[in-house]
């Protein structure tokens, strides 16, 4: 009798169409009382999320079918009168509409759940096998990383532990499922919804970014077998890692034109490559797990933004980009940092530490407080890297610190101590990175990148077609509201704050002419810093004016481009960091 079996039943049409899992929870029991419990989070996604609330009509049996007595103790946890039996079984349902690649997701076309959304754990069962039967309509299929009990049966499944189950997300349903070899591996790309591009070409991308990966690491791949699940819904984007598979959602509309495919290319690349930075290697606090509360760690920088910069960076080397979108991209990235106060009020560290109540939960007051360990984690993993090419002479990069990382931590599976980390970095490069981790790491300093970006040639500066119409500055970020213009958040240091301007406030006219979005931006280019102008608005219903005295405007848009007048040993530099000559000059 195994210690801890589940059935996931999906063959019902009625609930298929009212979105309910009807799931069944075998384990052994021990002890008068047993703490049934789901967890409230998913690794890789640092939010509470409170996947419990989505449980229903959860009731109890002992192996004969005898109702147990059940007590809801707190929102996650349920606790079985289990007196003088061998056996729970727990029955519910889940309710799963959430289309994100965090959560569960049912309807008439397949189903798509990760294992913390719908399994219930026993917590001193959580090391033990655990097998999985799916039940489904005729003519679907199972696809998830983990093997069959019987090869001759498609739809049971064994987890060597809870933790291995949670970590396999499932799909069922009709999905395309393609098969192919990469690093002498199998490999599966399983596709739910409607893709328009060459299935050889997917195949083959996927594979030069799989090889370009596995050079940083170098050895052989650190799992049998891989799957990518790639979910396809309008509007979607989000990737969730895993450690011998991918959750990939975007939009059908994201293969064409090319630009917009490397974005998805650059998805596929950064789960692929947290299947190293993250599932194997990673700060103590995640792993192994407590699903019942946050997992605190100030290193998510090194998980998330050193990932962030080789995602793309990968596929410069696999040669799916050419370095010139590459520069275009981190003149964005950039632009997106310049663009936020909360680069002086937080640091990296910070913001890894508080990205269960910060980053996962924005508002009108982020942009003023905050700064994305993904963003700017990106960047500074960059610079990081520059930093290395540069004082080493090339001999050594940012590849030589990951290395470290995963033969000291990753291939043993010991996680590291947030406090090493500058010590794992220095270890790896062979430097004293005291002053950087101190600058860009710990504190809140201006990231100025323009130093090591001139060290392989290269310098930040505004847009030429940015300079041409500047204009005068407002001081906030602006959205359409139904032809109105709402106010997104008023940046500190900005005329709007000075002048009172709040957010949520809909300006509906400025100098008592009506305006939209597009005219108010196109009349605010035409005034000059030091005007003052007159906005209607509306706060909360009620019509107010408020009197604005502009600002000069800062720069819409960075970017990064060639210096005109690059030394050799920059060229060179170039070259060895982007894998292709230095360009051109026009």
């Amino acid at each position: 009798m195994d210690a801890v079996a589940y059935t996931i039943d999906l063959a019902d049409s009625s609930a298929r169409h009212a979105h309910l899992y009807s799931v069944e929870a075998r384990f052994s029991a021990g002890g008068d009382f047993v703490d049934l419990q789901l967890p409230v989070w998913t690794p890789g996604s640092y939010l509470i999320r409170e996947y419990p609330r989505h449980v229903q009509e959860l009731s109890c049996t002992d192996g004969d079918g005898r109702p147990l007595a059940v007590t809801k103790v707190d929102k996650a946890t349920w606790r079985v009168d289990a007196r003088a039996v061998d056996r729970i079984v727990a029955r519910y349902r889940v309710y799963a509409w959430d289309l994100t690649v965090r959560a569960a997701h049912l309807d008439d076309t397949h189903g798509f759940f990760n294992g913390a959304c719908v399994f219930l754990y026993h917590e001193g069962l959580r090391a033990r096998a655990a097998q999985v039967k799916v039940v489904a309509p005729p003519g679907w299929q199972a696809t998830v990383a983990l093997p069959h009990v019987d090869p001759a049966d498609p739809f049971t499944f064994v987890a060597q532990s809870y933790d291995e189950l949670v970590d396999s997300p499932f799909f069922v349903g009709t999905h395309e499922l393609l098969e192919f070899t990469a690093q002498s591996r199998p490999h599966r790309l399983a596709i739910w919804g409607k893709v328009e591009t060459p299935r050889q070409t997917l195949t083959s991308d996927i594979t030069r970014i799989i090889d370009a990966a596995h050079a940083v690491f170098g050895g052989e791949l650190p799992y049998s077998d891989y799957t990518f699940l790639l979910l396809v819904a309008p509007n979607g984007y989000g990737g969730l890692e895993h450690a011998r598979s991918a959750t990939l959602l975007t939009s059908p509309f994201t293969f064409h034109p090319r630009k917009k495919y490397e974005e998805f290319l650059e998805l596929v690349s950064h789960e692929f490559f947290h299947l190293w930075n993250v599932k194997r290697i990673h700060p103590q606090a995640l792993g192994p797990f407590d699903y019942q509360k946050e997992a605190y760690t100030r290193s998510l920088w090194v998980m998330e933004g050193v990932t962030s910069y080789y995602d793309r960076h990968l596929l410069v080397r696999a040669g799916l980009q050419p370095p010139e979108r590459y520069l275009e991209k981190l003149g964005e990235e950039l632009t997106k940092i310049a663009a936020q106060p909360g680069r002086f009020r937080q640091s990296l560290e910070e913001s890894s530490f508080d990205a269960w109540i910060k980053l996962y939960r924005p508002d009108e007051n982020s942009p003023n407080s905050t700064i994305s360990y993904y963003l700017k984690g990106a960047v500074v993993a960059l610079l990081c890297d520059l930093e290395i090419r540069s004082r080493t002479r090339g001999e050594r990069s940012l590849d030589d610190v990951m290395r470290l990382l995963w033969k000291r931590h990753g291939a043993p599976g010991i996680g590291f101590h947030d406090a090493d980390a500058q010590k794992l970095f220095e270890e790896g490069s062979g430097l004293e990175l005291g002053a950087f981790f101190d600058r860009f790491v710990r504190g809140r300093d201006e990231l100025d990148a323009q130093p090591l970006l001139r060290t392989v040639g290269l310098t930040v500066r505004p847009s030429d077609e940015d300079e041409e119409v500047r204009g005068a500055w407002l001081g906030c970020n602006l959205k359409d509201h139904g032809g109105a213009v709402l106010v997104q958040s008023a940046l500190d240091g900005g005329p709007a704050v000075a002048a009172g301007l709040y957010a949520h406030d809909e300006i509906v006219a400025l100098d008592h002419f009506r305006v939209d979005l597009a005219g108010l931006k196109e009349r605010l280019a035409a005034r000059k810093p030091g005007d003052t102008v007159r906005l209607t608005l509306f706060r909360r219903d009620e019509l107010r004016t408020v009197e604005v005295i502009l600002a000069e405007k800062p720069p819409e848009k960075l970017e990064v481009a060639p210096v005109s007048d690059p030394t050799e040993a920059e060229k060179a530099a170039y070259q060895a960091w982007l894998g292709q000559p230095f360009p051109a000059a026009e």
